[in-house]
């Protein structure tokens, strides 16, 4: 996941106003992450095709 950034503490701020709090919202943010990291290497994936 190199290269990626992610606001984390505006990230954090937004999981618990949609309610999450402790584990969930650490997987919540994870999750997010996972989702750029995918997203990325399918858009690099797409550049060399």
């Amino acid at each position: 996941m190199a290269g990626l950034t992610l606001d984390t503490a505006g990230a954090l701020a937004a999981a618990r106003d949609l309610g999450a709090a402790g584990w969930a919202a650490a997987e919540l943010l994870l999750a997010i992450r996972l989702g750029m990291a995918e997203g990325a290497t399918a858009r690099r994936e797409g550049e060399t095709t």
